[in-house]
């Protein structure tokens, strides 16, 4: 039987680098998507077994704080390229690698606990169109796409008993 102590109700604060990106809007999303190969045989008639050949982890939200430093980092524009807090660069044609963020996600957990996700490597992916209307606030919705470590992990979850 369920225990409805289990359920949880509540957003989640997002920081990068160890700085908290403020207030978000619509959530955020941990998407896991594992790549399986189907094995058959001629013996039968379906597939008789399964095997993971690739896994990939993402975390999607929607920012309304947008500071210049953080569409730096949404639009993977190298730190070089920010002046302060009041002057970004747009563009860069440098072919390096795409710059390496940490991402902790803070909510609840079951009990009215804490639940901290920690992902040690992320790149930016996929940012969306940053739009300015008269009608509703300006939001960003950014994609992160957490990298592996070299233990072959994306990160880890913890929960606190509240």
């Amino acid at each position: 039987m369920g225990s409805a102590n289990n359920i949880i109700i509540g957003a989640a604060s997002v920081s990068v680098n160890g700085s908290d990106v403020g207030y978000t809007m619509g959530g955020t999303t941990v998407r896991y998507e594992p790549e399986v190969r189907d094995i058959m045989a001629d013996q039968a008639l379906g597939v008789v077994r399964k095997s993971r050949t690739s896994e990939r982890m993402y975390v999607t939200t929607t920012i309304l704080e947008i500071t210049l430093a953080q569409l730096r980092l949404a639009f993977m524009i190298p730190s070089a390229q920010l002046s302060g807090s009041t002057y970004l660069t747009l563009g860069y044609s440098d072919a390096c690698w795409v710059e390496e963020s940490e991402l902790i996600l803070t909510g609840k957990s079951p009990g009215c606990g804490t639940r901290t996700f920690t992902f040690a490597k992320v790149t930016t992916l996929n940012s969306k169109e940053y739009n300015m209307t008269r009608e509703e606030e300006t939001a960003f919705e950014v994609e992160f796409e957490c990298l592996k470590n070299p233990s072959g992990n994306f990160g880890t979850v913890v929960d606190v008993a509240g």
